[in-house]
């Protein structure tokens, strides 16, 4: 939802498990693992640091620790590497020149797969897909989905400066588009009845509505709809690493795996609120074919390189 090189976007819409088998056997023998855990280099010797900007439910520290969907995924893969992880908060903008010049060994938190951060880091196999949700009151009769056509004769909202903005503005039929500051903002016109439909960062709000059950609110997923693709389409949720490490990488991939084949990801998400199966779902088209994938799911592009095998890791 926010400019991709500005904030984890609500922006959109397998690479589910087929390389997940953990302690695979390859021609009857199986692989040992490439590398211990204690000799992968990361910028501080023995602690994976993870730059983070601390929106929750996604990420944020707490005693001075990694909390959150995406902060405790890495944490739990990092103990099965035997790593710790220390947080680095900073402003999203900051992230990606942290992780290029090799201030950080990994940024995350809602952080959507594009082809421009394709060329400058290595990213890892989806942890989620996070697309887009619409926000409105219990009350209101839609229940799976909800289409661009669902709009006509009601109001819909958003915050000034979101990505999908100029997109909102051509939805048909619709009696106002409001934009707001902030998403709390956006969030009591909704509750107060003075807004119908809201299109926010999805896991945020899936968090508030965790905490606020009084608010009966409710969010459901959007139709895809190729004329109003920002709005509708999917994101590729990853984590993304220095290109000039591809040992931690492959380390950190193999955790992703490992993630899925014990839906562990589902787990800590839902931990936090984070609960609509649309998340595990993935697009139906693969924006990262032939860009910093192959059919195959082996990593092409600037960071192409010799996969080594951490899976007994997470045996």
């Amino acid at each position: 939802m926010h400019d991709q090189t500005a904030k984890p976007a609500l922006s959109r819409r397998r690479l589910l498990g087929a390389a997940t088998l953990a302690g695979a056997t390859l021609i009857g023998r199986r692989r040992a693992p490439a590398a211990e855990p204690p000799h992968l280099k990361t910028v501080s010797p023995g602690v994976i640091t993870v730059a983070i900007n601390g929106d929750m439910p996604m990420t944020s520290v707490k005693d001075g620790k990694l909390i959150g969907t995406d902060g405790e995924m890495i944490d739990v893969i990092a103990q099965k590497l035997g790593l710790k992880t220390q947080p680095s908060l900073m402003e999203w903008s900051a992230t990606v020149e942290s992780v290029k010049t090799g201030r950080a060994d990994v940024m995350l938190g809602n952080m959507g797969w594009t082809p421009a951060r394709a060329q400058v880091m290595l990213i890892t196999d989806a942890i989620y897909y996070a697309g887009s949700f619409v926000t409105m009151k219990k009350s209101v009769k839609l229940n799976e989905s909800i289409g661009i056509s669902d709009f006509k004769g009601h109001s819909i909202g958003t915050v000034t400066g979101f990505t999908i903005v100029p997109e909102m503005k051509k939805v048909p039929g619709t009696t106002e588009l409001k934009l707001y500051d902030t998403t709390d903002a956006c969030i009591r016109d909704v509750t107060a009845g003075r807004l119908d439909f809201a299109i926010l960062d999805s896991p945020t709000v899936d968090y508030m509505i965790l905490q606020n059950p009084g608010w009966d609110l409710k969010q459901i997923p959007m139709k895809p709809d190729a004329t109003f693709a920002q709005i509708t389409s999917k994101q590729h949720t990853v984590m993304g690493m220095n290109q000039d490490n591809p040992d931690l990488f492959d380390a950190v991939n193999a955790g992703v795996k490992w993630l899925w084949a014990t839906k562990k990801n589902a787990e800590l998400m839902a931990k936090y609120g984070v609960k609509n199966p649309d998340y595990l779902q993935p697009p139906e088209k693969n924006p990262r074919l032939g860009v910093d994938r192959d059919a195959q799911n082996n990593v092409i592009g600037p960071g192409a390189h010799k996969v080594k095998d951490f899976s007994a890791l997470f045996a």
